[in-house]
């Protein structure tokens, strides 16, 4: 495994050059003479992801089966309807409701509705100067894209870390402190299965192959079966990295029983996940995942529709909820 030299990766990005110019590998491999501390990524603490109700936002590098991207924005606050209902939690699944707030009369330019009915400032995404990720196959520095200040680059090889190796991000200051956050390179995830098929009343099981011992990686299921619903809920699961998560059977008919429209989608992520604290009481994290979209999932007793043709006999398709009925 790689490790870091925190030293060089703070002088690559004060100097605004790349910290695997000359150098780096050294640094990189626990060597030379960098003066900075060198980070193990069997022993870095990763803090996991921020509470809904302070993240402001964060960066991810994701490698799926067509393409690897990085990407990334932090305003100056949260969105309120990006904290999510708890509506229930069994072992390690929850059922997330997401908020349709109404405020009356209706919020001006520059304002959304707060969860209380009450108009507030729109946050803004905010400059953080060049963001730096240091430990990945290529170079990589990114500057904030405007008017939005996002970032992202899709030009990676993919994957572009190696199994098991550290990543670092490091933010260029602008709008906040310097930030640094860690990651560990996840092996490619490899499903069982990526057609799903789900019945009310049962417990679902995904499986994946296993990664090498000893990786700090955790698998994160993503369900979503209610794509047209005022106030639609979804599912998430975050399992031990073994090759078996288990969807509760109680939790599956309770999210269906919220509302079931359009057509179900899936996902599952191997990922590491680490969070830093910015500004006056915010937060953002880093992801590294390797994911994978499930190619259909189905649900016995319902049919996703696009015209009556679809539907089975004496049914026929409700379009804007995209449902046989």
């Amino acid at each position: 495994m790689r490790r870091l030299n925190l030293g060089l990766l703070a002088l690559a990005a004060a100097c605004g050059g790349d910290p695997k110019d000359s150098g780096g590998a050294a640094g990189a491999d626990g060597g030379g003479d960098g003066g900075g501390e060198v980070v193990d990524p069997a022993t870095v603490p990763l803090k996991g992801s921020c509470p809904l109700d302070v993240r402001w936002g964060g960066f991810a590098v994701d490698s799926n089966p067509d393409y690897a991207a990085a990407s990334g924005a932090v305003a100056d606050g949260v969105v309120p309807i990006a904290v999510l209902t708890e509506l229930l939690t069994e072992g390690e699944c929850t059922i997330w409701r997401r908020e349709n707030p109404f405020c009356d009369p209706g919020c001006g330019p520059g304002e959304t509705c707060g969860l209380d009915g009450v108009c507030v400032p729109y946050p803004a995404n905010q400059e953080l100067g060049t963001v730096v990720v240091e430990g990945l196959s290529a170079p990589l520095s990114m500057e904030p894209v405007t008017p939005g200040a996002t970032y992202f680059e899709t030009g990676l090889d993919n994957p572009p870390w190696g199994t098991g190796e550290l990543v670092a991000l490091r933010t260029g200051g602008g709008a906040f402190d310097e930030a640094v956050l860690f990651g560990v390179g996840p092996e490619v995830l490899v499903p069982e299965n990526l057609i799903w098929e789900l019945t009310p009343g049962e417990p679902f099981t995904v499986r994946w192959t296993p990664p090498v011992a000893g990786a700090r990686t955790r698998v994160t299921l993503r369900l979503r079966v209610d794509q047209h619903g005022i106030t639609p809920s979804a599912l998430e699961c975050s399992f031990a990295d073994d090759g078996e998560g288990v969807v509760p059977a109680a939790v599956f008919s309770a999210l269906t029983e919220y509302g079931l429209t359009g057509f179900p989608s899936g996902d599952l992520h191997r990922e590491t996940v680490d969070s830093a604290d910015i500004g006056e009481g915010g937060c953002l994290d880093f992801t590294l995942s390797s994911s994978q979209l499930a190619e259909e999932v189905r649900i016995e007793g319902y049919t996703p529709c696009n015209r009556d043709e679809e539907c089975p006999e004496g049914q026929t398709c409700n379009l804007p909820l995209q449902r046989c009925e």
